[in-house]
C-alpha cells in the first residue's frame, strides 16, 4: 500500500466511475482497475462492488474512506513542512551568546532573521565563551556568540563578524582620565579588574599579553565573569579594567573608557561558532547572515 493507490482509492469512490477516476487522475483505466484490485488483495478486503450497474462502495470502503482522506492531509502537510524546513522557513536554533554581544550584535541578528523567518523557533541562552564552546563541541547548542580570540576546540568553527579594540576604563574622577595621551603602561601601578581565567580564558590571556607588551604585569585586585559587572566595579571605583571598545555602549553613569595610543594590532571581537560538521545547514547559514547584516555599521 502506497500513498499513490490511497489517492486513487479516495478519486475514485468520489467519482464511483473508473473512467472519470482515471481521467481526474490522468491515467488509463485498466491500470486503475489493476491497482485498485492489489490495494483489495493487500488489505484483504473488498473496497467496491463492481456490477454492470455501475461502482458503489462497500460497508468497508465507506469505513476507511476518512481515514484515507486523513492520510493524504498528513502526507501532503508532512511534505509542505519538509520543503520548509528546506528553504530554512520552519525549523529551530538553539543560540548561546555572551553578554556583550547584547550590547547591538545580537538584537540587531535576531530583528534581521526574524523579518525572514518568522517561524523559526529561536531558544537563547547567555553563557560565557568557554561554555559556549564546550556546548556546542558537545551538540548542546547549534549557534554561539562568543568573545574572540576563543579557547581551540578542532570541531568548532570561529568567524569574527565584529573587530573590537582595547581601551581603558576608569572612574570617572581618576588622575589618569586628566591625561592628553593615555598609553597602557601608565596604568602599571593601578589595581586591575580583570575577566576571570576559568570562565573566559582566551579572554584572560588576552589581556595579560597585551599588559606583558607594555611591559608590566597586572596588579589584579578583582576578577568577574560578566561586562556589565566589570563595568560596575570600575564605576565603583575598586580599579582600572582594560575592555574592548564595544563595552562603552553599556553606557555606565560614572565610567569614562580612554583611547590607548600604542596598543599592538590584536585580533579581537565577537565571533560566530558552530559546528563544521554543520556549517552548511540551511537555518545556521541564514543565521549567520542575519549576523554578519547586523554587524556591518548602521548609515
Amino acid at each position: 500500500m502506497n500513498l499513490k493507490q490511497l489517492n486513487q482509492f479516495v478519486v475514485l469512490a468520489e467519482t464511483l466511475n473508473f473512467r472519470i477516476a482515471a481521467s481526474r487522475l490522468n491515467m488509463a483505466q485498466p491500470p486503475l482497475s489493476v491497482s485498485i484490485r492489489l490495494l483489495e488483495e493487500e488489505i484483504g478486503e473488498r473496497l467496491f462492488d463492481r456490477s454492470t450497474g455501475g461502482v458503489k462502495l462497500t460497508a468497508v470502503g465507506k469505513s476507511v474512506l476518512e481515514h484515507a482522506r486523513r492520510t493524504l492531509f498528513h502526507a501532503e502537510q508532512f511534505r509542505h513542512s519538509a520543503h520548509l524546513v528546506a528553504g530554512g522557513q520552519i525549523g529551530s536554533l538553539r543560540i548561546s551568546f555572551v553578554a556583550s554581544s547584547t550590547i547591538r550584535l545580537l538584537p540587531r541578528s535576531i530583528a534581521h532573521f526574524r523579518a525572514n523567518h518568522p517561524h523559526v523557533d529561536l531558544r537563547l541562552s547567555e553563557a560565557g565563551t568557554n561554555a559556549i564552546m564546550t556546548g556546542l563541541r558537545d551538540g548542546l547548542i547549534d549557534i554561539g556568540l562568543v568573545r574572540y580570540p576563543t579557547p581551540n576546540h578542532p570541531s568548532v568553527s570561529t568567524v569574527i563578524v565584529e573587530s573590537n579594540y582595547y581601551v581603558a576604563a576608569l572612574p570617572i574622577r581618576h588622575p589618569k582620565t586628566a591625561k592628553q595621551r593615555l598609553k597602557l603602561l601608565d596604568l602599571r601601578d593601578e589595581p586591575f579588574i580583570m575577566p576571570s581565567p576559568l570562565d573566559g580564558s582566551a579572554a584572560y590571556m588576552s589581556m595579560m599579553h597585551a599588559c606583558w607588551h607594555a611591559g608590566f604585569v597586572p596588579n589584579i585586585v578583582q576578577e568577574a565573569s560578566q561586562a556589565q559587572t566589570i563595568v560596575a566595579l570600575v564605576e565603583s571605583g575598586l580599579g582600572v579594567a582594560l575592555v574592548p571598545n564595544l563595552w562603552q555602549g553599556l553606557a555606565p553613569r560614572a565610567v569614562e573608557f580612554r583611547q590607548l595610543y600604542g596598543m599592538p594590532k590584536n585580533q579581537l571581537g565577537l565571533a560566530f561558532a558552530c559546528r563544521r560538521e554543520e556549517e552548511g545547514a540551511v537555518l545556521l547559514r541564514a543565521f549567520r547572515k542575519s549576523v554578519e547584516h547586523a554587524a556591518k555599521p548602521q548609515i
